[in-house]
């Protein structure tokens, strides 16, 4: 594992970042592109105030080798937090790079992109991250510990947050997508390049990456009562069969959710010889400790105490 942390005062700040320590672990940059194994990752900062992330099969930029959607930390113009932190991970066996963005102790926002530990031999595996869907409205995000499906509020409102949380991007009553996804993996398991980002394939259940869905117990039970201390669960990734079973396609490496209900924000959990820095997707928010989606009667939302925690080995 290698780790750093500074001060970042704009998305082209924070691409600077990102490149350097990602070339200073292994990873090659041409272009806005970072190319480690198979994965080959496009970061862009289109302004001070929004870094996109997106992927491209084998580097290729066109159709159906490039992601056709994206994800990214935006704010509104002139709205960037000044003085933020930053906390960067880098991991290999597989590959993994992680930022957590930190402003004024409460606020978090994520990126994050590598190779999935797949389970079977498939043709695939690379996947990315960032705390924002292209439809976001400004920063506005969300978590439930259900896991999102879709958006439930129309227009531009917030967007569900966490990694691999959502698994389509449309609603299977009517004809529009409204991009709730904000991680995406490459994976042909189903014919496509990229799951469930096409508009042929982004309402079924079949062609959706499921995350949240299968672990709904463990999430809603957390934390333990016994002792009040958290499951670390790892992101195990699904994929449904036509019988309606689902197969485990594999799992995000170093990261793993955890329920922050007796903690605090950068807590360093130890469980055995591992060591977890545990961040909430966004706000810890104890008064709404499993999330809030907005809907039609209350636009309110919240992360609650959901989060990630990161493998870690520092000081």
């Amino acid at each position: 594992m290698a780790y750093q942390t500074g001060i970042v005062n704009s998305a082209v700040d924070l691409l600077t970042v990102i490149q350097g320590f990602a070339q200073n672990n292994g990873w090659t940059l041409n272009g806005s592109v970072l190319q480690k194994s198979d994965a080959y990752i496009k970061l862009t900062a289109n302004s001070d105030d929004e870094l996109q992330i997106t992927g491209l099969r084998d580097g290729l930029s066109s159709d159906p080798d490039a992601c056709p959607r994206y994800s990214r930390i935006a704010f509104d113009t002139g709205l960037w937090p000044t003085n933020a932190a930053y906390h960067i991970a880098a991991f290999s066996n597989p590959d993994t790079l992680w930022v957590t963005m930190v402003s004024g102790v409460t606020d978090h926002w994520h990126l994050g992109f590598g190779t999935l530990e797949k389970l079977g031999n498939w043709t695939g595996g690379q996947w990315f991250h960032a705390q924002h869907s292209s439809s976001n409205a400004g920063n506005n995000c969300y978590s439930t510990v259900l896991g999102g499906t879709y958006s439930m509020w129309g227009g531009d409102t917030a967007r569900e947050c966490a990694l691999f949380w959502s698994q389509k991007d449309g609603r299977s009553w009517d004809s529009q997508s409204h991009i709730s996804k904000c991680s995406y993996l490459h994976c042909e398991l189903r014919g496509y390049v990229w799951e469930s980002t096409y508009s042929a394939n982004d309402k079924s259940d079949l062609n959706a990456v499921h995350g949240p869905t299968i672990f709904r117990p463990i999430h809603c039970s957390n934390p333990n009562k016994f002792n009040g201390q958290t499951i670390l669960t790892p992101f195990n990734l699904f994929l449904q069969n036509t019988d309606g079973h689902y197969m485990s396609i594999g799992h995000v490496g170093h990261l793993r959710f955890v329920k922050l209900t007796n903690y605090n924000p950068a807590d360093i959990l130890t469980v055995g010889s591992e060591r977890w820095k545990v961040f909430p997707w966004h706000r810890k928010d104890s008064a709404v400790p499993n999330g809030k989606e907005p809907n039609y009667n209350d636009g309110s939302f919240s992360t609650g105490v959901l989060g990630i925690a990161v493998r870690y080995d520092g000081p």
